[in-house]
């Protein structure tokens, strides 16, 4: 009975191939999508939970409150606390990991000098904690050797080829290391992004180092702590709130500082914490959301394809079902053939689905900058495809099901109206939802572009056009001063100019607090400040504009002693008129504000200017701004290299066009934008496909008619529009339903940055001409085709 019944369905299948095709390819695409966005929305819910002991470990975070109405929030700790955490009877172990190479690890391999960025110190319990798949020699020679490296196995690949990495020795700086053992590359859904461990003992080796960390003032090192299984998380950050606030008591009062308070912070809670921390993407739970939707959205659009077509066809399929019900078919052997229909096109669209994965999934890895795979021994690969398939049956399966078995065998032979066959409005209903999810899909694309094109032409204050960043080593520094690179590369024609900073102005993450004063400042106010250090060409190379007074001068020892500030810091600080000349303490130095530049972009355009001071001063400069001439961007790079070269030779270089840095900003929204861009492409293929075969099967249905039509003398465009008006009809209304739908989403994406454009109404009117004009190139094809049918075949037919 079961073979039979799966050879009925093959058979009703291959009886209508168009329609078979057409559901196939719907549900393949969508099932591919479905899947792709799938494995991505997983990865970012499973960010670190792979560990052993995840629901353990806990990140130890700070909360420091600068002033009344701020706090700032850090993922790292002072380097003293590991060893007062070891004491609590809570946690069961410490590790620490810092990443103290700011411009990334020179190393020699071979002869080579490289710069591995991706490098960290941890502890010796850090492979104890967190689980490490090791490929190569051992994670415990390792910890007992303060020489030594850990990699992972593509960086030991790049570096040794098909040598054995472990018992190579490369070198950092002067000392030698060796490689101990070689781990598994990282997972994509981990926060521990690094390529190279090397011991923490041998960076704290150094006394100014261990000097310079080992008090409770600098915060330089992230702490996990391995809890035992009954620890209370809100005590365990108790006790160490205490521990810190006591050792950074006032030593003159003894008066304890409370502005600082720890807090122990769950492993799979740390991917959306926001916190700025190095080797990771920060997550964000409405985006995963919303990309979860956007999966449902297009799998729905692809799965009521099949139930239209299915339930539009069900007159044709009444009197087969009628003679099985006669001859003793019953209901629930009915609905198993046709659940078994379902099941059968599923699996079919399961395959081509996979197909277009594994073809599609290299760039959808460029995209979201993950590395995915097709492992078939992978189970959370297998819990995405069983769920995504799953979920398709029972949206494509039941219902068809239910009304196919349901009909009266009676009425059926009879030629009367079977259920769900005259009453459209379920249909109609269908291809409404299936347009109007097209319609958000191309709504958001275009606000979408907008966004990002307006960010492209946005003024930011500043000319960053032609300009190269190069970052000077700062333990290099004493030894080689930027001063002398910049000199260097003067001489050189391609060069316009060049300057040194403290920061990329793109991007000023230095801010401080406290040591601000002022005439007529409030004693409570302690306002958190962006700080620049600039030379006196800084103004002339970014082409900033001055508001009020003036910028540094050349040689003036005295303006080393006063600042420049921006609109926005005059207006929070509200400094009495004439700003020019008031008095300004800042970072130990007291002298006056000599100017007011005006607000220029410094931070992405989703956060609003924030106050800022630039001051004058060598010692925080270590980054070198070369103005290039246009045209001669090869030339001045030959310049920089040579220079740099000759002057640094024990340090790779390391430059990037300032555009480069600029666009790094929005590397997000970029992606955002294309990910619409291909699934609103991919919800309107699916829509059309729907769309087409319900308009060759209407065309069918009405075959007669448009041929007695035709003898009485109408048009092929009167046919065309008979035929297709009812169906744009059904856009329009999708339109209006997917208008304030899509006007009320993109405004809260919009709302995620200070600085963005507002929602037009033509561009809803262009969303809907682009679905009405898809549609009706869809619905015309059949329309005019069924038209141009010659009119005595039309009425011969049966």
């Amino acid at each position: 009975m079961q073979l039979n019944t799966f050879k009925f369905a093959i058979r009703s299948l291959l009886k209508t191939r168009l329609f078979g095709i057409l559901n196939v390819t719907g549900l393949a695409i969508g099932m591919a999508a479905a899947v792709l966005i799938l494995l991505w929305v997983q990865n970012e819910l499973s960010f670190d939970t792979y560990h052993t002991n995840a629901s353990r470990t806990n990140l130890i975070i700070s909360h420091n409150r600068v002033n009344k109405e701020e706090v700032w929030h850090w993922s790292t700790t002072p380097l003293p606390l590991a060893e007062q955490a070891r004491k609590l009877p809570e946690v069961e172990q410490v590790a620490r990991i810092a990443r103290p190479f700011w411009n990334g690890v020179p190393i020699r391999v071979r002869n080579q000098l490289v710069s591995e960025d991706k490098a960290a110190c941890v502890d010796g319990s850090w492979f104890s904690i967190f689980d490490y798949k090791l490929v190569e020699g051992s994670l415990t020679d390792f910890t007992k050797n303060i020489r030594s490296v850990a990699l992972t196995e593509s960086r030991a690949n790049q570096w040794f080829g098909s040598v054995k990495a472990v018992g190579q020795v490369i070198r950092i700086d002067t000392l030698d290391y060796v490689v101990q053992a070689v781990f598994a590359d990282n997972p994509t859904n981990s926060s521990f992004q690094y390529d190279c461990f090397l011991p923490m003992a041998a960076y704290l080796a150094n006394p100014k180092t261990y000097e310079n960390d080992n008090n409770w003032g600098n915060f330089n090192y992230e702490t996990y702590v391995l809890l035992r299984p009954d620890a209370d998380l809100k005590k365990v950050s108790q006790k160490l709130t205490q521990i810190t606030q006591i050792a950074k008591k006032d030593t003159k009062t003894g008066k304890i500082d409370t502005s600082i308070t720890l807090e122990a912070e769950p492993l799979a809670d740390m991917h959306f914490d926001t916190l700025d921390r190095y080797g990771s993407e920060q997550g964000d739970r409405k985006t995963i959301f919303i990309f979860l939707g956007l999966a449902l959205a297009i799998l729905l659009t692809a799965c009521i394809n099949y139930v239209n077509l299915t339930t539009a066809r069900a007159s044709i399929r009444a009197k087969e079902v009628s003679v099985k019900k006669i001859i003793g078919a019953g209901h629930a052997q009915l609905f198993g053939q046709f659940i078994l229909e379902s099941v059968v096109m599923c699996v079919a669209a399961l395959g081509l689905a996979l197909l277009l994965v594994y073809n599609f999934l290299p760039a959808f890895n460029n995209l979201t900058n993950k590395t995915f795979h097709l492992a078939f021994d992978d189970w959370s690969l297998w819990s995405v495809l069983a769920g995504t398939t799953l979920l398709t049956i029972v949206l494509t399966g039941v219902y068809p099901s239910i009304l196919l078995s349901s009909f009266q065998p009676i009425r059926a032979l009879r030629g009367l109206n079977v259920p769900g066959t005259t009453n459209s409005t379920f249909r109609k209903s269908l291809v409404v939802v299936q347009f109007t999810v097209s319609i958000i899909f191309l709504i958001a694309t275009l606000v979408v572009y907008q966004q990002i094109r307006f960010i492209r032409t946005t003024k930011l204050g500043y000319d960053r056009d032609h300009v190269i960043t190069v970052q000077m080593p700062w333990n290099l520094q004493p030894r080689v001063d930027p001063q002398t690179l910049k000199d260097k590369l003067l001489t050189e024609s391609s060069i316009v100019d060049a300057t040194i900073a403290s920061q990329n102005i793109v991007e000023i993450k230095s801010s401080h607090s406290g040591s601000l004063d002022w005439d007529g400042r409030p004693a409570d106010f302690q306002p958190t400040v962006n700080q620049l250090s600039v030379e006196p060409n800084f103004q002339t190379l970014f082409n900033l504009k001055m508001a009020q007074g003036r910028w540094f001068a050349a040689n003036s020892t005295a303006d080393e002693q006063n600042v420049v500030l921006n609109e926005t810091a005059v207006r929070k600080f509200n400094l009495r008129k004439p700003v020019v000349g008031q008095r300004f303490h800042f970072q130990s130095r007291k002298g006056v504000v000599i100017g007011v530049v005006k607000d220029f972009h410094f931070k992405s355009l989703r956060e609003k200017i924030e106050p800022l001071v630039l001051f004058n001063n060598p010692a925080w400069r270590n980054g070198l701004y070369v103005k290039v001439a246009a045209g001669k961007e090869s030339d001045a790079l030959k310049a920089i290299q040579k220079a740099w070269a000759e002057l640094i030779p024990s340090r790779p270089l390391d430059y990037k066009f300032l555009d480069e840095t600029f666009d790094r900003l929005y590397r997000a929204e970029e992606r955002t934008a294309t990910l619409f861009n291909a699934f609103a492409a991919i919800a309107v293929l699916i829509s059309c496909l729907g769309l087409f075969g319900l308009a060759t099967f209407t065309a069918e249905m009405r075959t007669k008619e448009i041929g007695i039509r035709k003898v009485l003398g109408a048009s092929v465009s009167s046919v065309v529009i008979l035929l297709s008006r009812n169906f744009l009809k059904l856009v329009l209304i999708a339109l209006l339903i997917a208008s304030p739908l899509a006007w009320y989403a993109m405004n809260q994406w919009l709302n995620n940055f200070a600085y963005k454009i507002s929602i037009e109404w033509w561009v809803f009117a262009l969303a809907g001409l682009l679905a009405v004009g898809i549609a009706l190139l869809t619905v015309s094809f059949q329309s005019i085709k069924a038209a141009l049918t010659n009119p005595v075949k039309s009425l011969r037919s049966e």
